[in-house]
């Protein structure tokens, strides 16, 4: 999908030890360019999540990301929305795999990194949790590859607001103990 050669230049980075890792990293960049390149898209989602954290915060990033997390703004209709994310991510092909669900939307798209493994990008958007009580800053946030070059704002929450549903995610999720003797 993208050449070795911008891949092997973004390891400088992303230094993941995998060159498909560093693939997934500089799509997921793009793909956030693309996103808030959109005034349409930038004034109805926010970013947040481990990716926005680590991209927006912590440089460089803790831990490899396979995902965007979206929440929308504002309560609307969420159709035209998902339309214009289609269309702005149109550059990862244009079957992405559409789920919908109670209270999000999920878009997911399925490539083959230029190494030949299978890749995806899930791309999530809560369309509930519209009401925040910090409020969301942009954050100024620039891509530079000899593949995409880009600086955007992108609308999210502070490291503390990002955190909590991560922390909450950690502590909900049923743990399972053995002992050996």
């Amino acid at each position: 999908m993208i050449p070795q050669a911008y891949i092997t230049a973004w390891r400088k980075k992303a230094s993941w030890q995998e060159d498909f890792q560093v693939e997934q990293d500089l799509v997921i960049e793009r793909a956030l360019m693309a996103i808030y390149s959109d005034e349409y898209l930038k004034e109805r989602l926010a970013f947040r999540g481990g990716t926005a954290l680590h991209k927006l915060y912590l440089a460089p990033a803790a831990r490899y990301s396979e995902d965007i997390d979206l929440v929308q703004i504002t309560a609307e209709p969420f159709g035209p929305i998902m339309d214009k994310l289609r269309e702005v991510l149109s550059f990862l092909g244009d079957k992405p795999i559409c789920k919908q669900k109670q209270h999000n939307n999920t878009l997911i798209y399925r490539f083959d990194s230029e190494g030949g493994i299978p890749l995806r990008l899930k791309v999530e958007v809560n369309c509930r949790e519209h009401h925040t009580i910090f409020g969301i800053q942009d954050v100024k946030h620039d891509m530079q590859s000899e593949w995409y070059t880009g600086e955007v704002l992108i609308p999210t929450y502070e490291p503390l607001k990002i955190c909590s549903p991560i922390t909450t995610q950690l502590f909900t999720r049923p743990f399972f103990f053995t002992t050996t003797e």
